[in-house]
């Protein structure tokens, strides 16, 4: 037989529950069919309706002549009728009724009740008024009816309920199963893996777990990675720091000790450079943890030329100030707009001016340039690197910072570097 699959749970239930419900049903009238047959076999016979009856008879019989009934006694034979909690008590005399019980009974008689009580054996009884026939008869198998229709009742929804809970086992089981692997994420993520089995609502929470969990791991290796880069730039910065920081301290004592003003003129402007190393390194450093504190950024949305045009006018004023040569060509300003922080901006311009400063050639020229592709806006600048620079000496940050903040405004940065040449490309998203 073809299978269906039935990709929603709740789906699944709902069709459960109706197969359940026309099972029990079914059952419930098979067994109530049986059990009313075999209770009416056991109880509606001959035997059987003499073993009760006639023990009534005689005790109304008693009753009668104790009392010197009449036949027309209504209240006396109603008493007896009531204390005895008979069902059925007609007498006849004369071929005509003179009472009937069931008009003083609130629950009136059945179809087979009525049918039943006709097949009753008839007793004699003498009344004061003369003599006259009754039949007789208290239900005592009410009891066994009503008890084994309530058990049947209670079997036939155990029944649904094992067809409900056998259709979504494997669903019970799968979803132990996963609060089994959340239990085990208290010990670690690593330890717990959620299981994609199928396609329905239950599978969606796994994949959801699962994707929660692999995304925390994730998470969690990043900021490992970042501690561990943030410790080794702190160890790092400390170190470069404690070199110009030293030298600083000697030129100081050095100039305290000299007489001539040629000479204290000479140290200071070298503890002035090593105070200037000293500044930029602490830049970098604040800018790194700026970068990353987590604070939301502002960003505003301005036309490019007026993004960046004071910045590059006053980096080439610097630049030539500090003896560079800066040589531009293409300057563009698209009519387009971008996205920024001028608080990045203003620190990208500082780090690339100290950059060329610390590591360029003075001797060539700096190359200044933009250009743009309908998607990005690009600022090119390439200088050569100085053959009296050693390179070992960077720690990298202030390019590090560069590209962070770049990202951050939807950018990117990109460098070319070898030993002779250095350039770096800033690119800006075009809105």
């Amino acid at each position: 037989m073809a299978r269906f699959h039935i990709k929603s749970i709740t789906h699944k239930i709902i069709i459960l529950f109706a197969i359940s419900a026309v099972a029990s049903l079914a059952l419930f009238f098979i067994l109530f069919s049986i059990a009313s047959f075999k209770l009416d076999e056991t109880f509606w016979n001959d035997y059987s309706t003499r073993k009760i009856s006639e023990p009534l008879a005689s005790q109304f019989h008693y009753y009668v002549t104790e009392k010197s009934l009449r036949s027309g006694d209504t209240l006396a034979i109603r008493k007896w009728a009531e204390d005895k909690k008979v069902d059925y008590l007609v007498i006849v005399k004369d071929n005509a009724y003179v009472y009937d019980h069931s008009s003083f009974i609130k629950r009136p008689y059945t179809r087979l009740e009525q049918l039943n009580y006709a097949l009753l054996p008839d007793y004699n009884v003498n009344f004061s008024d003369g003599a006259a026939t009754i039949r007789v008869y208290k239900n005592v198998e009410r009891t066994y009816y009503f008890v084994t229709y309530a058990l049947i009742a209670i079997l036939c929804v155990c029944v649904g309920f094992m067809i409900m809970f056998l259709g979504i086992r494997k669903e019970v089981s799968y979803i132990v199963e996963l609060g089994n692997e959340v239990d085990k994420m208290s010990s670690g993520l690593e330890n717990a893996s959620f299981r994609i089995v199928g396609d329905d609502e239950i599978s969606d929470l796994a994949n959801a777990m699962e994707n929660m969990r692999t995304s925390l791991i994730d998470k969690e290796h990043k900021e490992l990675e970042m501690k561990k880069a943030q410790d080794n730039l702190v160890l790092g910065m400390a170190h470069d720091l404690r070199t110009p920081l030293t030298s600083l301290i000697a030129y100081i004592e050095i100039v305290k000790r000299q007489d001539k003003t040629e000479e204290v003129v000479k140290y200071s402007d070298k503890a002035l450079q090593k105070a200037g190393e000293i500044k930029n390194l602490s830049d970098q450093l604040f800018d790194f943890f700026l970068i990353n504190s987590g604070e939301k950024d502002e960003f505003e949305v301005v036309s490019i030329e007026y993004a960046f045009n004071d910045y590059l006018s006053e980096l080439c004023n610097y630049l030539g100030a500090q003896g560079f040569n800066v040589a531009v060509s293409d300057l563009s300003w698209p009519h387009q707009n971008v996205s920024i922080s001028f608080d990045y901006i203003g620190r990208i311009m500082n780090n690339i001016q100290s950059n060329i400063v610390k590591y360029a050639d003075t001797a060539k020229p700096v190359n200044l340039n933009t250009k743009s592709d309908g998607k990005n806006f690009y600022i090119s600048i390439h200088n050569a690197v100085s053959d009296h620079v050693d390179n070992s000496s960077s720690n990298g940050i202030g390019l590090k910072n560069v590209s962070s903040m770049m990202k951050k405004m939807g950018g990117d940065c990109i460098i070319h570097t070898d030993k002779t040449d250095f350039t770096i490309e800033l690119a800006f998203a075009v809105l």
